[in-house]
């Protein structure tokens, strides 16, 4: 073989291998882009549906919401949800609720999907029995790190065939020091103030909180 022709069989070598170097790098960049999009819910401003992408299939009326720290309060927060007349109990509505942990963090676990990834561990639902009835059995969130909002419980209702969830005012407490002096939520949605008094019984915060939704 003639050193031109052993040339261009070295040249053709390389070429080919940056070729299919750039196919492969161009088919995991596709990938990767194929796969992030089709979790549209792994995003912090993801839509409100997101919240109920990963609820589990059987739920009752008490949202138990996970906690290994030790050193936290546990909260315990109970009502009733009603129809737009304020009177009539509201059946199978589904409750999800989000808080930061103890030092006002959205802590992880790790195993989170979708918006949950954002939501942090301290997630659930729940489901209001017959008589529209709640509870939620949580820790009491802390204020974000050096900041001065209030702490508070988010939470959105999906309601029986509605295919639109939407989010409800947070949960607040009446005894934060951070909340406003008018006691104005300012996280304002559906649900009413959301503010909530709360006493310790037996080492336990307790509160509750009926909501009206239209």
């Amino acid at each position: 073989m003639s050193t031109s022709a052993y040339f261009i069989g070295i040249t053709g070598s390389v070429l080919l291998f940056f070729s299919c170097q750039q196919k492969e790098i161009a088919k995991d960049i596709t990938q990767t882009i194929t796969t992030s999009q089709s979790d549209a819910c792994d995003n912090p401003d993801a839509a409100v549906a997101c919240c109920f992408a990963n609820m589990p299939s059987q739920m009752t009326a008490v949202m138990n919401i996970p906690n290994t720290d030790h050193r936290a309060e546990k909260l315990i927060i109970n009502g009733t949800i009603y129809k737009k007349d304020g009177k009539t109990p509201f059946p199978d509505v589904i409750l999800y609720a989000y808080h930061t942990d103890t030092k006002g963090e959205y802590s992880k676990k790790g195993n989170e999907k979708g918006v949950q990834k954002w939501h942090g561990s301290h997630h659930g639902w729940c489901k209001t029995d017959k008589n529209g009835s709640y509870r939620i059995n949580t820790i009491r969130p802390a204020s974000y790190p050096g900041n001065t909002t209030p702490a508070h419980i988010h939470a959105a209702v999906k309601l029986p065939n509605n295919p639109n969830p939407f989010y409800i005012t947070d949960f607040m407490f009446q005894d934060d020091p951070l909340l406003p002096k008018t006691e104005q939520n300012p996280f304002s949605y559906q649900g009413g103030s959301g503010i909530v008094a709360v006493k310790k019984v037996n080492r336990v915060w307790v509160g509750k909180r009926d909501l009206v939704l239209n």
